[in-house]
């Protein structure tokens, strides 16, 4: 192998070892941007529905880019071994970033009471595991993931791709068993969101509790 070759392969690699940390940032950023694209679509609904409409797609085929990149850069991160304290720390912030920003924007502006709860009781968990989570990191100990909480994860990124896939449809008059299907299933995955919320966060109290015994 000719130090050339040598030097362009430790290069792509230095490469793939950043970029889950490029990707990472990426996802924190299209938070408030796809939350100010739906604030946007919000002051356009009834004087240009099309308008609107293609907002809302815009916001949707980002926040599912968004989403793509928390599985991809974690990928990356294991396959080039560069998993990192910081790049873990920023990934968990990323995740809750981007669902936040959104489901505020989201509660504001579209979603219909019943799911502003569902959005309240996902947000409110968050907020109250991340200060279990700060109160154990001061003692020197860590809270993990359990399983809930990653299908928690799962479901209300599905859920609100599905409500801002269903805003775009309702807006630019595609068929009604679409427009139908679609708040059905974002209405769903979110109060599922919202029952696997309370549940791994009375998991995690309990964690908690049984560690301080």
């Amino acid at each position: 192998m000719t130090s050339s070759t040598t030097t362009n392969a430790e290069a792509s690699g230095s490469l793939m070892k950043k970029l889950p940390t490029v990707l990472t940032v990426f996802r924190i950023v299209m938070g408030p941007v796809v939350a100010a694209l739906v604030l946007w679509g919000a002051t356009v609904t009834h004087s240009d529905p099309t308008l609107a409409g293609l907002i809302y797609a815009l916001g949707f085929l980002l926040f599912v880019l968004a989403a793509v990149t928390d599985w991809l850069d974690g990928w990356i991160a294991r396959k080039y071994d560069a998993v990192t304290p910081l790049g873990a720390a920023l990934d968990h912030s990323a995740d809750k970033v981007l669902i936040t920003c959104i489901l505020v924007a989201l509660a504001y502006a579209a979603l219909p009471m019943q799911l502003v709860v569902a959005a309240v009781l996902i947000l409110g968990r968050d907020v109250a595991v991340a200060g279990l989570r700060e109160g154990i990191a001061a003692q020197g100990k860590t809270l993990p993931v359990s399983q809930l909480g990653k299908w928690k994860a799962a479901a209300e990124m599905a859920g609100v791709a599905a409500f801002l896939a269903f805003q775009t449809a309702a807006l630019l008059q595609q068929s009604a068993a679409l427009v139908i299907g679609l708040f059905w299933g974002a209405r769903l995955l979110l109060w599922a969101a919202a029952a696997l919320a309370l549940i791994s966060g009375a998991q995690y109290l309990a964690a908690l509790l049984k560690r301080q015994a």
